[in-house]
């Protein structure tokens, strides 16, 4: 069947089907044809046309098994082209997401194009898109787009998730069914802030695409750690739990409690620096015995900055209390301040605040933290 003939008999079901049934005939036109499915025909074009590899193609083609004829596929990609989208990001679109292969030219593709230059985004732009987030192309898109910029407030914000695939979760998402509820339940339950609504989405896309009953689970699992919604580590709790499932998180509360912290400790150092996740349980165990046996902290001033657990032995602790240790034993100010103090600062500001100045008071100063900080640790000592 010729693409004109099909797009013709799509014309004419116009006036007596439905949307969603027009919408599932087209889809249909890459699976009833006459001709008896053949596996291998999706693998060919995918290598043919579209130029990916034979091991990309495999892969891709697990999702338009089903297709029997190059009359669909063919007007999408004749569409892509004609409107300026490169071949790279044609063929980054069509290993991503296949059944682009499938869409429909005239109800999807072509008005969700239109909606995007009416948006202000150039060819170029669209093309980027494409690469990234190739569901664009789905039915509902024109009215996703506008629900995302109400909540975003800005096509700029917008253009961001689009141009990154990290974001396609957001784009390949039910409006009605997940983001819309999903939402609604953070502003209602939580007070969420517009400005909290979007930090949540950008850094962790997954638990707002997440079904309402997953968000729901994950954000009781944040207060049950013991962070406040209204507090400024909520956002980071959420973001974390997204991504932790509930054994890992057992295991590393009993590992914080274990070297001696209470859960609700636990609970505030994992929302202050949710990375602490991922740390291994020994590496956490030889670093707080390292903060408290050769730094100088105490269990409270890890509680308070918590980010010291974070932090390279090699590179940072050990280098920067070997600085504070010579500058002690010369009685400098200085060196009383918090350990957290030395930790912190970038490299230059340290090196400026607490090496340089008092190179005159101990000469060689500058090239034993340098000496240290690539492991020569043994002429400083």
């Amino acid at each position: 069947m010729s693409i004109n003939l099909f797009l013709g008999r799509i014309h004419c079901l116009r006036s007596s089907l439905p949307f969603n049934q027009i919408r599932t005939t087209a889809l249909a036109s890459c699976s009833t044809q006459a001709s008896p499915p053949n596996p291998q025909f999706a693998v060919q074009y995918l290598v043919q046309s579209c130029g990916l590899s034979s091991e990309k193609a495999l892969k891709a083609s697990k999702l338009i098994h089903h297709l029997k004829s190059p009359n669909n596929p063919d007007a999408v990609l004749r569409f892509l082209r004609e409107i300026g989208v490169n071949e790279s990001d044609i063929k980054t679109a069509v290993s991503r997401e296949s059944r682009i292969l499938c869409s429909h030219v005239e109800n999807n593709m072509r008005p969700n194009i239109a909606k995007l230059q009416e948006l202000g985004f150039s060819i170029e732009d669209i093309s980027g898109f494409i690469a990234s987030n190739p569901y664009i192309f789905r039915a509902n898109f024109v009215q996703k787009i506008d629900f995302f910029i109400g909540v975003l407030g800005s096509v700029e914000i917008l253009s961001v998730l689009l141009k990154n695939p990290v974001y396609s979760s957001l784009f390949s998402t039910n409006l009605e069914k997940v983001l819309m509820p999903n939402l609604s339940f953070l502003r209602e339950q939580y007070a969420l802030s517009p400005h909290k609504i979007i930090r949540l989405m950008k850094m962790a896309p997954r638990l707002i695409s997440s079904k309402p009953d997953v968000l729901k689970m994950i954000a009781k699992r944040a207060e049950e750690l013991g962070v406040a919604h209204l507090s400024g580590t909520f956002i980071n709790a959420l973001t974390i739990l997204a991504y932790v499932n509930q054994r890992t998180l057992d295991a590393r509360l009993s590992n914080l409690t274990s070297i001696g912290f209470s859960r609700k400790e636990a609970a505030l150092m994992i929302s202050r620096a949710p990375t602490l996740l991922g740390l291994p349980e020994k590496l956490v165990g030889n670093k707080m015995e390292y903060l408290i046996k050769e730094a100088g902290c105490n269990k409270i001033d890890v509680v308070r900055n918590p980010s010291l657990l974070m932090y390279n032995f090699e590179n940072r602790l050990i280098p920067r209390n070997i600085v504070r240790k010579l500058l002690m034993s010369k009685g400098i100010p200085v060196a009383n301040l918090k350990f957290a103090s030395f930790i912190k600062p970038s490299e230059e500001k340290f090196v400026n605040k607490f090496v340089l100045p008092y190179e005159h008071v101990i000469p060689g100063l500058h090239r034993a933290y340098a000496d240290a900080s690539t492991g020569k640790i043994e002429g400083v000592e």
